[in-house]
């Protein structure tokens, strides 16, 4: 037999023996098959192929598997909580002497096991008194912390964790919230924080009392940062002495508490209509107190939380860059900016608002434009800006090119926001907040409005940003593209 046979034979049958066995050799493209059925939320099959992966991988790439192993555990139990979102309500606890009470159940839990059999996985099913839920029991992020303790991406998981304490067991979220916040007292998950405090407060199932001074500083934290966001909105504080806390809005309501002068509270409710209280027309408020009384109070006696006392250099940001284009060499070219190679300056405007000059994008296909700022930084970076789109095909917000890399860029369409090729479902038109940071160059994470919506993100290369240095307001000749930036930080 020819050599070239016998090797062909061999080589066949090893293949033939490792599909038997079950292995399976590590790619980077099946690593990135596997994150992108995640993100499509498609997360049994990126479990079954996670796990085949983490076979063979070295340490680096399996500190990436074991994460989205993680992330789609409990991306799957939310995905399993919509499925069987009418089930959950019939075998909730205050049912549980109906007559398909237990067929339910159990129907529930033979496809969970059905999915933890597959998977390796261990999702079950939590009694709960109005609707029962479907949460992991930990067993991926158990594996993952013995395996990677130091991680940089342990904050993200014990995140996770967190929220899926507020279903199992949500006496104990309060006090896991201030220990996490303690742990990463900058985190990016703030705004995400807050919105579950104020949540929890407006249903009831959220108690402060005795942990109000760390709340309030997490909430002067996130007000700090997102000073326009609906949150900060609600924030009040106490103009009178002693004032009445009712338990229905009107002088006839049962006095439930009595509140301090100055102390801070957040709306839960607004009446219908105005009342005449005295010699004073006003809303009635229904609000919660830190320190535990809930109930509502005239709005006479409300003022909104002085920001003034907060300002955001408090905070300890510095940034590199802090561009609110407020002066103009130009009406078209911001002072410190240029405009990109070949780009049309009539693209680039400001218009008034204000004290402030906002920065505006009116760009026709056949031309492009945009800014550029030869801004010199390292690999690790965070790039904020308030921007919104007003139409057209797209607007590209930034995108910044580090030394010897390709491009991280973010682009608002008209209901969506594309960050390297990941697309994010979003009301575009509405003035949000966007930071992007990196702390390598090889991996960035988006927040929106404080939000962590989107991680691990890889840079790309494109045509359009290859110079070294930072594009803001960019619009191709393929596009139409209308926006208005407020302004860029990037430090």
């Amino acid at each position: 037999m020819k050599k070239g046979a016998i090797i062909g034979i061999i080589i066949a049958a090893c293949a033939i023996l490792l599909a038997i066995g079950g292995y399976f050799i590590f790619s980077k493209n099946d690593l990135d098959k596997a994150i992108n059925e995640f993100e499509e939320r498609d997360y049994k099959d990126a479990i079954l192929l996670l796990n085949r992966l983490a076979r063979t991988a070295d340490y680096e790439s399996g500190e990436k598997i074991y994460y989205y192993r993680c992330r789609a555990i409990n991306g799957m139990a939310l995905k399993l909580e919509e499925k069987f979102s009418d089930e959950l309500a019939h075998i909730a606890q205050e049912k549980k002497k109906t007559d398909d009470f237990n067929e339910t159940k159990k129907e529930i839990e033979e496809y969970l096991a059905d999915f933890n059999k597959k998977t390796g996985g261990d999702l079950t099913l939590v009694p709960a008194m109005k609707k029962s839920r479907i949460v992991p029991r930990g067993k991926f992020y158990d594996e993952f912390v013995s395996r990677y303790r130091g991680s940089g991406l342990i904050q993200d998981l014990q995140f996770e964790e967190l929220q899926n304490l507020g279903k199992t067991d949500p006496d104990r979220l309060v006090s896991a919230m201030i220990n996490f916040y303690k742990k990463y007292p900058n985190t990016d998950y703030i705004a995400s924080m807050v919105k579950i405090l104020l949540d929890g407060l407006q249903s009831g199932s959220l108690t402060s009392s005795g942990n109000e001074e760390v709340l309030w500083d997490m909430i002067i934290a996130y007000v700090k940062r997102y000073p326009t966001s609906p949150e900060t909105n609600k924030l009040y504080s106490c103009t009178g002495e002693n004032v009445n806390l009712r338990n229905s809005p009107g002088v006839g309501g049962k006095l439930v508490g009595k509140i301090a002068k100055d102390e801070i509270l957040i709306q839960l409710e607004k009446s219908m209509d105005t009342t005449q209280v005295g010699d004073v027309r006003d809303y009635w408020y229904r609000v919660a107190s830190l320190k535990g009384p809930r109930g509502w109070i005239f709005g006479k006696f409300l003022t909104p939380i002085d920001l003034s006392k907060y300002k955001e250099t408090a905070s300890g940001i510095a940034w590199t860059m802090d561009e609110h284009f407020g002066d103009w060499s130009d009406s078209h070219t911001p002072v410190n900016w240029t405009h990109i190679p070949g780009g049309e300056t009539a693209g680039i405007n400001f218009t008034v608002k204000g004290d402030k000059k906002i920065a505006e994008l009116n760009s026709s296909k056949g031309t492009a434009s945009g800014l550029f700022s030869r801004f010199s930084a390292s690999r690790s970076f965070s790039i904020l800006s308030r921007t919104r789109f007003i139409g057209g095909d797209a607007v590209t917000i930034f995108a910044f090119v580090s030394p010897g890399g390709p491009a991280f860029y973010v682009k608002l369409n008209a209901d969506n926001v594309d960050v390297c090729g990941r697309i994010i479902p979003l009301r575009t038109i509405d003035w949000h907040d966007y930071l992007l940071e990196s702390e390598d160059g090889r991996f960035a994470k988006l927040s929106i409005d404080g939000e962590a919506v989107s991680d691990k993100i890889e840079p790309v290369k494109s045509r359009h940003f290859t110079v070294r240095g930072l594009y803001c307001l960019y619009s191709s000749k393929e596009e139409n593209s209308r926006g208005e930036m407020e302004y860029i930080r990037v430090r």
